[in-house]
C-alpha cells in the first residue's frame, strides 16, 4: 500500500497532446483549463528588475514556452524562480572563476570556495525546473509536433510557431 505520494506524477494534458498520447488512454475531461499565456507575458516581469542574467534568460525561454502552449500565466512564480535561479548560477561560476576553486581559510589553509556550493544548489534547482517545464532534452524527446490540422486546444499557436 502506498502513500500519496506514491508513483510518477501525472502528466499534464498539454504535454500528453504533444507527446501524441502514448498511452492512448482518454484524456481527462475534468483537469482544470488555466487561461493560456498572453503575447506580453514574454515580458520580464518586475520581480526580474536588477537583475540582467535573469531578465536574458525570461526573454529566452518564455517564448520558447509559450508558443508551445506548455506554459500559461499559471506558471509563472516557476519561471521566475527558474531565472533567478540561473542567474545565481551564472554569478556563481564567474566568482569561481575569478577566486578559484581553493581558497585560504582563517590559518591560510586552503579550503573549499563557498561558492561550489551555492553554484551546485542553484543548478540542481534549474534542473527540477528545467524537468518541470519540458526545458531538458530528456523531458522533450517524448514531446512529438502537432498537425496544423489537428483542432486541439493547442491549435490556436499554430500560427506562432512559424
Amino acid at each position: 500500500m502506498g502513500n500519496w505520494n506514491s508513483g510518477r506524477r501525472p502528466a499534464p494534458t498539454a504535454l500528453k497532446v504533444l507527446r501524441g498520447n502514448p498511452g492512448k488512454r482518454p484524456l481527462p475531461a475534468h483537469e482544470p483549463t488555466l487561461p493560456a499565456a498572453p503575447a506580453d507575458f514574454d515580458t520580464p516581469p518586475d520581480e526580474l528588475t536588477g537583475n540582467p542574467a535573469a531578465i536574458k534568460e525570461w526573454s529566452r525561454v518564455v517564448p520558447l514556452l509559450r508558443v508551445s502552449g506548455i506554459i500559461g500565466t499559471a506558471e509563472r512564480s516557476a519561471l521566475i524562480a527558474l531565472c533567478i535561479e540561473w542567474a545565481r548560477w551564472l554569478d556563481a561560476q564567474q566568482k569561481l572563476h575569478t577566486l578559484r576553486m581553493l581558497i585560504k581559510g582563517k590559518r591560510d589553509e586552503p579550503i573549499a570556495n563557498p561558492y561550489i556550493r551555492i553554484a551546485d544548489h542553484a543548478l540542481t534547482q534549474c534542473q527540477r525546473l528545467w524537468t518541470e517545464l519540458g526545458l531538458t532534452p530528456s523531458s522533450r524527446v517524448r514531446l512529438s509536433a502537432l498537425p496544423a490540422s489537428v483542432a486541439t486546444p493547442l491549435s490556436k499557436w499554430a500560427n506562432d510557431l512559424t
